[in-house]
This record gives C-alpha cells, sequence and structure tokens, in this order.
C-alpha cells in the first residue's frame, strides 16, 4: 500500500528517517560518495524540505518511500528510497508508477541519481527516462539527471 507520509507525526519521522539512511548508506558505497545530501537529514529538516512523501508499507512497515516537489512546468522526484532488506521486489517501480499517475498528462517529470548507482540508472531507464544532463557534484563524482514527460 502506498500512502502519504505525515511527517507532523513524530514517529514517522523518524521512521522515514531511519528507512532513509539505510537506503542512502547502499547508494553512498555503490557511487563511492559518503556526503550525499539525505544521509544529514533530521527529522526538522525533512519537515522544512518542502516535498510531499509517500510511503510503501508492507503491512505497517515502511518499506520504501519517495517525494516530489512540483513547479508550475515539471515536477520532481527528490528522493527515491527502498530498506535494503526489501530490494528487488518492485517496491521502486511501485512508488515511480504512483507518482506518474497523479502527473497531469504533458507534464515532465526530473529525476536525477548518482551515474554509478547502476540499480537506479536501470530502473529509471526501464521507465522511459531519458538523461539529460550529468552534473559534477564532488571532483570524479557525477550526478544524472534524467527527464521523462508523462
Amino acid at each position: 500500500m502506498i500512502r502519504e507520509i505525515d511527517l507532523s507525526d513524530n514517529h514517522k519521522a523518524l521512521e522515514l528517517l531511519m528507512l532513509q539512511q539505510h537506503s542512502y548508506r547502499i547508494e553512498a558505497q555503490l557511487i563511492g560518495f559518503k556526503d550525499i545530501p539525505p544521509l544529514f537529514d533530521s527529522p526538522h529538516s525533512l519537515k522544512e524540505s518542502g516535498e510531499l512523501f509517500f510511503g510503501c508499507y508492507d503491512r505497517e512497515r515502511l518499506t520504501g518511500a519517495i517525494s516530489i516537489k512540483q513547479a508550475p512546468k515539471e515536477l520532481t522526484i527528490c528522493r527515491m528510497m527502498v530498506h535494503p532488506e526489501y530490494f528487488r521486489r518492485g517496491i521502486a517501480s511501485r512508488l515511480l508508477t504512483f507518482i506518474e499517475g497523479l502527473v497531469f498528462p504533458g507534464t515532465p517529470i526530473k529525476v536525477s541519481t548518482g551515474t554509478n548507482n547502476e540499480p537506479a540508472f536501470r530502473l529509471y531507464r526501464k521507465f522511459g527516462y531519458e538523461p539529460f544532463q550529468v552534473l559534477e557534484i564532488s571532483p570524479g563524482i557525477t550526478l544524472t539527471v534524467f527527464y521523462k514527460r508523462i
């Protein structure tokens, strides 16, 4: 089940933060960059991010989450995370499908990931996202920005 995460509930904010820590530590290892911004979040910074968070639940356990920001001309997927115990179970695909179902036809969606994060790179390509830009965020570390028009 996918539903919005109420970050005004401290328990839910902490649950999301723990999921984020588990997930982004794996990405940090994959891309060789330990300073990924989500690893430095707090419940307060999540609440102040301006992002809307949705969680994927197995019974009542948060197994994955995605966050978005809607701008006038595009939607940005800001974060995508899956608990490592739930990798390769289709959770990221379900979250992407859910978000794409919220978007008005013709609206572009932007998402980015570490270029060396091969699982995420494959996922976005599988869903029809096209690499648009590569940004160097630190010496030798790049981020790939993808776009897809719904």
